[in-house]
């Protein structure tokens, strides 16, 4: 009953979020139909992560053991073929027995998109959130070096189950600006399309943790909060801090999640 890891990109947009509900459209629902629809089994699966509603997701990992063994790029396409447009397999690999896409991951990326601009971005509606630019990206990095290292996290996020810690690693955070000119220069010197990335590698993230982050982050490029108020949030709450607003789903995408390779029986063997 060999084991497999399956690589899943999908555009969260139309989808109630990743887990399971009863009467929503969800990611798993769909990506667990399709999966039955092709190997004809229901097995349990592991994800390294579970998605808001209408968040997007690059690089979500589930975990599952099938019955048949199937050359991984058959797989892939034959649930690819199966998919709805909104969902993707993007890669499936083999891997140990006991695998568990969630336990095994050792750091998780995620990455929010700001659109800076006065009015709409009809274009980016779905993927971004757009607010008032521009954006002080020089503040955003000065209080983004305060999230660095392990901490707790209480006021930015809940812990997943009750009771849980809020202690997590953040391993970097980045801020990239890119601004597109418009090279017919129908507005010289607005660019046609003006972003601020947000990347956060963590080794686990608190419920709302990432959308905290980047409400606050955007609260003092806007000049509204100082990077040492955004100091004093970590290591110095217990619950939620209402002075942090919340950034809303569309624009958060779930990046990457890493591994640590896993010795092979044969390689114990040996």
């Amino acid at each position: 009953m060999p084991t497999y890891s399956l690589t899943l990109e999908y555009d969260g947009t139309d989808f109630a979020g990743w887990q399971i509900q009863p009467t929503v459209r969800t990611a798993m629902g769909v990506f667990s139909d399709a999966l039955r629809a092709v190997t004809s089994e229901t097995p349990a699966l592991t994800a390294a992560g579970r998605t808001d509603s209408g968040a997007h997701a690059h690089g979500q990992v589930v975990g599952c053991t099938l019955e048949r063994a199937w050359a991984p790029d058959t797989l892939r396409n034959a649930l690819n073929a199966t998919l709805p447009a909104d969902l993707a397999v993007r890669t499936v690999a083999i891997r140990p027995d006991g695998f568990h896409a969630r336990r095994d991951a050792v750091e998780r990326t995620y990455r929010y998109l700001v659109v800076c601009r006065e009015g709409r971005s009809p274009v980016m509606r779905r993927n971004a959130w757009t607010v008032r630019g521009p954006l002080d990206t020089d503040a955003m990095r000065s209080g983004a070096a305060h999230l660095a290292g392990k901490h707790d996290f209480a006021a930015f996020g809940t812990a997943p189950r009750a009771g849980g810690s809020t202690i997590r690693h953040v391993t970097s955070v980045s801020i990239d600006h890119d601004a597109l000119p418009d090279t017919q220069a129908t507005h010289p010197g607005e660019p046609v399309l003006e972003t601020v990335a947000i990347t956060v590698h963590a080794d686990a993230f608190l419920r709302g943790m990432m959308r905290s982050f980047t409400g606050a982050l955007v609260k003092i490029g806007q000049g509204r909060a100082t990077p040492e108020w955004l100091a004093s949030l970590v290591d110095g709450a217990i619950a939620r801090d209402p002075s942090v607003s919340v950034a809303p789903a569309r624009g958060l995408h779930q990046w990457s999640v890493r591994y640590e390779p896993k010795p092979t029986h044969q390689e114990l063997a040996a």
